[in-house]
């Protein structure tokens, strides 16, 4: 008999919110949390589970690096402020283009809108194209030539708005964090295995271990999980641009020599365990080259894969103190600290916000049946314990620096940088005795 289709944790929490009937099997007998139908157990959680994660030089990963280098440098110019508003970016072979707007404390309009504001932006740019292998090769583009183009508008702060409290969203924000045992990063491992090998082909490229390698590239890994665990990986794919004239067996072995076996662990290789190094063939005319990046495009990449419900907008080029880009990290603090505190092995947690209203409209908990206590007390706990207003969040993550260009490659979470604000875990104490 075919078990009854169950709604994501996207689905419940609409039911949650809108107060509407849960899916069919959902019995008068079964607990509830908070209007969410608890899920049912369909299988034995034996299932292969993959990831994927893209170089620095991937046009898309680009587009993002670009959008986050304003992001930074508008940054740089208010130490400890805030700035809104959102940029994105487009990337092609011979033009890029940077639009959206920010809105920041940069003194009288008249000075916002002067003709040269974004003259300190262009040499940025061209810089990040070098960093990303881009000008050496006839194959990438040329970052002393390409055209930038800016599309943006600037407006500043109203001088009113400290007198007239702590602004919500300009519009509805739904945003989720994640955390797994199954890593000491607390994070899925086929995302952190993905991620760590874009980290080791970008640094061969970087070192010249493996001089040969340009800038667009790609990654993908796949876990097999046995009981609700990851037990082997099923495959390894890397897609790697190069030059002309590379015989293959030495692509694969050096790939395999000097990037895939220095990251991924010996014991979860199995004799089954599929590498594709270049699978489809030569990978030359590839990234700008061929294709356009767009911001905002890679956010599953930046997030944890297919392991968690996606925010309703792109992490690349937010405002420092938008609650799209700010709430998602900070859902992150939260599902870690769930985690590191022992209350579930894994937990995913939701935080929606209504337009113009800073307090959280909603804060739910799924520990996925592994949790130790009642899904509402943590619910209550986190809400006792950290600040949920876009200023709160803004100050207790302390995200009035330029670090987003950094946290923008090899995904967003499970690195310890100490910059990366958000991956600590120091209110465990805390959380504990509120719970």
């Amino acid at each position: 008999m075919k078990s009854p289709a169950l709604p994501s944790l996207t689905g419940r929490t609409a039911a949650a919110l809108t107060a509407a009937p849960v899916a069919a099997g959902s019995g008068a007998g079964m607990a509830r949390h908070g209007g969410i139908a608890p899920r049912w157990v369909t299988r034995a959680d034996d299932v292969v589970v993959s990831a994927a994660s893209r170089l620095p030089g991937h046009p898309d990963k680009l587009a993002d690096l670009i959008a986050d280098t304003i992001t930074d440098t508008l940054q740089g110019t208010c130490p400890g402020q805030s700035h809104g508003g959102a940029i994105e970016a487009f990337a092609s072979w011979d033009l890029i283009v940077v639009g959206g707007s920010v809105v920041g404390p940069w003194g009288p309009m008249r000075d916002c809108l002067d003709a040269t504001f974004w003259d300190p932006y262009v040499t940025p740019i061209r810089e990040l194209l070098r960093e990303t292998g881009h000008g050496n090769s006839p194959f990438t583009v040329d970052p002393k030539t390409i055209e930038i183009r800016f599309s943006s508008s600037v407006g500043c702060f109203d001088a009113m708005r400290g007198a007239l409290g702590e602004p919500g969203p300009d519009e509805p924000v739904l945003v989720y964090g994640y955390a797994s045992d199954e890593t000491p990063e607390l994070m899925p491992l086929p995302t952190l295995l993905a991620h760590q090998l874009s980290a080791r082909v970008a640094e061969t490229r970087r070192s010249g271990t493996l001089p040969w390698l340009l800038p667009h590239g790609q990654t993908r890994v796949a876990v097999r999980y046995e009981g609700g665990a990851p037990a082997v990986i099923d495959s390894i794919e890397l897609q790697v641009q190069h030059p002309p004239g590379i015989d293959y067996q030495q692509l694969y072995e050096a790939v395999v020599e000097e990037i895939l076996l220095p990251v991924i662990p010996q014991r979860l290789l199995g004799q089954q365990t599929w590498f594709g190094i270049n699978p489809t063939g030569a990978c030359i005319t590839d990234g700008l080259s061929n294709k356009c990046g767009v911001s905002g495009r890679s956010l599953a990449v930046d997030t944890y894969g297919p392991h968690c419900p996606l925010p309703s907008t792109g992490l690349s080029g937010q405002g420092t103190e938008n609650v799209q880009r700010s709430g998602t990290l900070m859902a992150r603090h939260l599902a870690k600290h769930v985690v590191a505190a022992g209350l579930a092995s894994r937990c995913t947690v939701h935080l929606s916000y209504a337009a113009a209203r800073p307090e959280p409209e909603a804060v739910l908990v799924d520990t996925h049946e592994t949790g130790l206590v009642p899904e509402e007390r943590i619910e209550q706990g986190l809400r006792e314990v950290f600040p949920l207003t876009p200023w709160g969040i803004f100050a207790h993550l302390e995200l009035g620096r330029p670090i987003y260009r950094k946290a923008a490659t090899f995904g967003y979470f499970g690195r310890e940088e100490p910059e990366l604000t958000w991956e600590r875990v120091d209110r465990v104490p805390a959380l504990l005795d509120a719970v």
